[in-house]
């Protein structure tokens, strides 16, 4: 495309005579020169069209067009110091002539060479008033009027974008992480402890790990142990870290399988990865299926594609882990999706930031990183192309944040590395960042035996009573959102239920939340403890962040049909005590109009309020006072 533009730009230049352009010098074998040298140029023979305008200029040193010529020549080599020196002899010798500044401009500005290009604008202006100024032959045309207007504002811009670039503060990732071979497809798991990537050496593919050994540095890298590499080629990974394993999710290409490259996982064992296991036939096709992304949780893929039903080229396709089973992959929609390739995908922990490749959306490369988020609805944004300075027009592939926000990781070929592709780290402007995450790492527990045990656990965001996680395990690790007020409910049949609220503040710290639930078995006169039960200060109307929890008291009801209970409610020692008995007992009361709504006998119910009278905690303090405000709930009865 480029050698296209400067083509048309030497046709227009050279078939333009200015009034004050210098027309002397011979006109036979000079003319003969300048016209093997544009042929030359058309047919992309640069280096000896570079020679012909070359003895044209010795014949004729003071002919513009010949100078005009050699710029675009030479631009196409890449030897910008011969372009740029071309530039200034052809405004030199015809000055009148007003496209020929915007050329030279448009062409500083390429380089980045902004106050140069400003000063070359300038002169453009200035172009009228110059002796000789012909303006029927030597003013711009609308065309390149249009086109100097957009190169100023294109140059505010790139001002603009240069303070964001020195902001990325892109480096390196060092010698522990890249070598003189190719390094790329970066990605960690959530803990951010082990960094994982593909080296291609001698072209072959295998994976490495390094481990963080402080804040900012990384070990040296040592190919993954175990078995998952081989001979053959492996790439393009991603790692979900539980509580009970880790697990290797990656490509394998040409091995075996369902198509051309399929998905496969690894998992680790007593430090080393064992043999890997194809994610079968509702994931893989006959088609090539690769670079996968697995979410937080480990219960959402995002992956690439080239199979049939997408929108052409590769797509990128999601798949849902539902009862233990992966449900057929969806593709992403034709927001997302276009007829050129969507790929490398990377769905960041916060479950609704997606990260990927494209060539199909207009970019700065052949390739481009976007974003997209997930609405509360489950919508996807448009594509956000990252911005120049992230994007460039060299190969950059594989982008990845870290699971608190504050990096991002990608390969590229760019200069200053040690050789090939190497892996890059840099800070993501604000508007680009997901939301922070950290984790919470759990385990259920019967507690009078203190023996893990399996149970129901379901995780809310109460500020939209939306369900993040729900399954039947003994232990779990859930991704968390800093700033959100979180209910945990864990429970089991034959068990009281066990009840958290929590509300993660916003941590660069490596350490997750960690709860261990506390099961014990039903009898009379147990109590639990509600404490996921909201009221506005002062007041008894059940706010809606409560249903959750007492929709978990009306199953356990239902589930236990002789069951009685008894709701009461609790005060803190602020006001008078008439007061809070009154306000106690009719936050008893909602509770208990609640069930009844909901089905439940109210000859299975007692409501009772008991105000100050039973605290917990100090009520000297804050924080005493805030925990002997509750809702209680007791066995009174129970088969």
């Amino acid at each position: 495309m480029r050698i296209l533009i400067q083509a048309a730009v030497a046709s227009i230049i050279l078939a333009t005579i200015s009034a004050c352009g210098s027309l002397t010098g011979g006109k036979g074998r000079c003319e003969k020169y300048t016209e093997e040298a544009f042929g030359r140029f058309q047919m992309a023979s640069f280096g000896e069209a570079a020679k012909s305008i070359k003895k044209a200029i010795k014949c004729n040193p003071n002919k513009s067009q010949n100078y005009a010529l050699q710029a675009a020549i030479h631009e196409a080599l890449g030897d910008s110091a011969t372009a740029l020196q071309a530039h200034a002899n052809v405004i030199k010798y015809d000055s009148c002539y007003q496209a020929n500044y915007y050329y030279y401009a448009s062409y500083l500005f390429r380089l980045n060479r902004y106050d140069e290009a400003e000063k070359i604008i300038e002169g453009f202006d200035k172009a009228p008033q110059t002796r000789g100024y012909n303006p029927k032959k030597d003013a711009a045309n609308k065309t390149v009027e249009g086109k100097i207007d957009r190169l100023r504002r294109a140059i505010a811009m790139a001002r603009e974008e240069s303070v964001i670039i020195a902001q990325l503060e892109i480096q390196n990732m060092g010698p522990s992480i890249n070598s003189k071979a190719h390094e790329y497809w970066p990605g960690m798991p959530i803990d951010g402890n082990t960094f994982v990537y593909t080296r291609l050496v001698r072209s072959q593919e295998d994976f490495y790990f390094s481990y963080k050994a402080n804040d900012s540095q990384w070990s040296q890298s040592v190919p993954a142990p175990g078995r998952v590499n081989t001979p053959e080629n492996e790439g393009t990974s991603s790692v979900y870290i539980g509580p009970e394993r880790q697990r290797l999710y990656f490509t394998v290409c040409n091995q075996g399988g369902y198509g051309s490259c399929d998905l496969f996982y690894s998992d680790l064992t007593d430090g080393k990865w064992g043999s890997r296991k194809n994610m079968g036939p509702n994931i893989n096709t006959s088609a090539w299926d690769a670079q996968p992304s697995i979410s937080g949780d480990g219960n959402t893929l995002v992956f690439a594609s080239s199979r049939a039903g997408g929108q052409g080229g590769k797509d990128l396709w999601i798949a849902h882990k539902i009862n233990g089973k992966w449900s057929i992959p969806e593709n992403l929609g034709v927001e997302i999706n276009t007829e050129g390739d969507e790929e490398a995908p990377f769905l960041h922990y916060d479950g609704k930031t997606l990260y990927f490749s494209s060539r199909g959306h207009e970019g700065y490369g052949e390739h481009d990183f976007f974003m997209v988020r997930k609405d509360d609805n489950g919508q996807w944004s448009l594509p956000v192309n990252l911005g120049r300075g992230i994007n460039t027009e060299r190969d950059d592939v594989g982008f990845y944040v870290d699971a608190r926000a504050e990096k991002a990781y990608f390969a590229s070929t760019r200069s200053g590395g040690f050789g090939g592709m190497d892996i890059y780290k840099m800070n993501l402007p604000e508007k680009y960042k997901p939301e922070p995450v950290n984790y919470l790492l759990g385990m259920v527990i019967d507690k009078e035996t203190k023996e893990a045990i399996a149970a129901h656990v379901q995780l809310v965001d109460l500020k939209s009573n939306k369900i993040i996680f729900e399954d039947s395990v003994d232990e779990f690790l859930i991704p968390i959102i800093p700033g959100n007020n979180y209910a945990l409910h864990s429970s089991k049949e034959g068990y009281l239920f066990d009840s958290r609220n929590f509300q993660p503040e916003k941590s660069t710290s490596e350490k997750p939340f960690e709860i261990v639930a506390e099961l014990e078995k039903i009898k009379k006169n147990q109590v639990v403890r509600l404490n996921n039960i909201f009221f506005d200060i002062d007041k008894y109307l059940l706010k809606h962040e409560s249903f959750v929890e007492l929709d978990v008291v009306v199953k356990i009801l239902i589930d236990n049909p002789k069951m009685e209970i008894e709701i009461s409610g609790h005060t803190d020692n602020t006001g008078s005590a008439e007061h809070n008995q009154e306000l106690s007992e009719n936050r008893a009361k909602s509770v208990e109009r609640y069930l009844v709504e909901q089905g439940i006998s109210s000859q299975r119910l007692i409501s009772k309020g008991y105000g100050p009278s039973k605290p917990m905690a100090s009520n000297e303090t804050d924080e005493g006072r805030a925990f002997n405000r509750r809702i209680e709930m007791k066995v009174l009865e129970i088969e």
